[in-house]
């Protein structure tokens, strides 16, 4: 019995890896980190999460000769300050292998393709690699198309992948995401479309608990190190916060920028900007863990749909605990302190650095 089997075997692999996920806690006891009770709940509720995602994504779905389309984060698995307008899939793959991603386009006002190599966000690599936007690509009038995934180039929508490409995301933005209708995908590796995955190796399952115990670790810390970097510019954007990790695995169309905010009961958060010409943008609210707010129950976030702007084309958001009476209300369901984040996205969109004020409720109008 090799080591690996016999760690299976005896229940050493488990007990590592529950070690591991007592080590991610210490992310969220960090200095710097706040001690508050809804930040610290959230922090640790924080870890559950990632925990979800990565066991789906490394254990059950890890599989590149296999692959499965999944979204591993949504309304109650949150990644470092995703966006509430986006579907998120996801799949394992392998640069050895040709895959094809096939089905309808939906009604998304943005669609993007991007592959990873390496471990992907979290687990270090290059970041993203090949990216594929709709005005690159050929739909068919009723919508459907075809998108193939290789080292080798093909005919029509093609993603060019490397020998070490480990992992390809879809993201579909949405003015509505509730309303409007989602792309249906599906994507398979040419040439085992009639194939079955073996039963699970204890190789396999040692592997994947090793992975989702560093990635929790990896990720969670991200968070709180961007949150507490952000935090020393209060109430402000300001490119000095910026971070190469940030660039480095977003989409080459995102623009994205955040602030931290702190404000008392009485006191609201004014963010002004004239936002840039571009195919979608939106304004977020995040816990200190960079977790999107409440959006379901709470106005959390608005976008250049939902949104009402001024004649010149300026909108002018509020974060506060309670309504105010104005238009953008961001409610901060509770929260004492967070991030705010701004996306711009689009073909080569200019980007913009919103102003901000923090007044006393009782003074706007």
């Amino acid at each position: 019995m090799d080591e690996v089997t016999q760690k299976v075997v005896d229940g050493t692999a488990w007990r590592e890896f529950c070690d591991l996920l007592a080590a991610a806690g210490e992310s969220v006891l960090a200095d710097g980190n706040p001690d508050d009770p809804l930040d610290r709940a959230e922090g640790f509720r924080m870890l559950t999460r990632l925990l979800r995602g990565a066991l789906e994504s490394h254990l059950e779905h890890s599989q590149p000769a296999h692959p499965q389309l999944i979204c591993t984060c949504h309304e109650t698995i949150k990644i470092v300050g995703e966006n509430p307008d986006n579907h998120y899939l996801g799949a394992s793959l392998d640069g050895r292998y040709d895959y094809r991603v096939h089905g309808t386009r939906g009604a998304a006002k943005w669609i993007s393709f991007n592959l990873f190599s390496g471990a992907g966000f979290g687990g270090g690599g290059p970041g993203t690699g090949a990216a594929m936007h709709e005005e690159q690509m050929h739909i068919e009038s009723d919508g459907t198309f075809e998108v193939i995934i290789s080292q080798h180039e093909h005919p029509g929508n093609w993603l060019r992948s490397e020998a070490d490409t480990r992992s390809l995301a879809i993201r579909q933005t949405f003015l509505d995401k509730r309303h409007q209708e989602h792309a249906v995908l599906h994507i398979e590796r040419i040439g085992a479309e009639d194939s079955a995955p073996e039963p699970l190796s204890p190789e396999h399952l040692y592997r994947s608990l090793v992975i989702a115990g560093h990635y929790v670790k990896a990720v969670a810390g991200i968070g709180a190190q961007w949150a507490v970097r952000q935090a020393r510019w209060p109430n402000e954007f300001t490119d000095e916060a910026e971070d190469d990790l940030t660039n480095k695995f977003k989409d080459p169309q995102i623009k994205w920028h955040q602030a931290y905010f702190d404000l008392a009961d009485d006191q609201a958060l004014v963010v002004a900007v004239t936002p840039p010409k571009c195919d979608y943008w939106m304004i977020a609210l995040h816990n200190h863990w960079m977790e999107t707010l409440d959006y379901v129950h709470h106005q959390a976030t608005l976008n250049c749909h939902s949104s009402q702007l001024e004649v010149d084309g300026s909108v002018r958001f509020v974060v506060a605990h309670r309504d105010p009476g104005v238009p953008n209300w961001l409610d901060t369901a509770g929260h004492q302190r967070g991030t705010v984040g701004v996306r711009w996205v689009g073909p080569g969109v200019v980007d913009v650095l919103p102003s901000t004020m923090v007044v006393k409720l009782s003074e706007l109008s």
